[in-house]
């Protein structure tokens, strides 16, 4: 398991925002680089694409947000593709769980995302199934890899 996330910088969107304490007062790897978009200076309810690209501008970030469906609109994934970020789509399913049972997974999934971050190399793109199926790596899916085309 990969450690050295040097100048990674993990940021939840806006949906997620309550599990940042968690991370914190568990002390789980990584903590100490993970952060909210308001914390950049991106406001809440910013615009995807203007989200993405002013991550981009900023250096190395790996995105976590809950719309699985991000990338589908062209303008999103222009902007995604432009800006390098690392995105872990969590879909709808993600939604619908209370905080408590929400944290239990994240935090199980947590070591996993942050390996697929640092080793996918920026600008790729990951789905993360809500279910524990068993290892942890069973749960993410790549969707892209920064070299793929990216036809719709």
């Amino acid at each position: 398991m990969a450690h050295a996330h040097r100048g990674l910088i993990f940021v939840f969107d806006e949906n997620y925002t309550g599990i940042l304490p968690v991370l914190r007062v568990s002390r789980a790897s990584g903590h100490d680089r993970v952060l909210d978009l308001p914390a950049q200076g991106i406001p809440p309810g910013t615009l995807d694409p203007d989200m993405l690209r002013q991550l981009g501008q900023r250096g190395r970030f790996a995105l976590v947000a809950r719309d699985g469906r991000m990338l589908e609109p062209l303008t999103q994934r222009q902007a995604w593709r432009e800006s390098g970020v690392t995105i872990f789509l969590l879909g709808k399913q993600w939604g619908k769980l209370k905080l408590g049972e929400l944290s239990r997974r994240f935090l199980f999934l947590w070591p996993t995302l942050m390996d697929h971050a640092e080793q996918g190399g920026q600008g790729v793109a990951w789905r993360v199934s809500p279910s524990i199926p068993g290892p942890a790596e069973k749960a993410f899916r790549l969707v892209t890899a920064r070299t793929d085309d990216m036809a719709p």
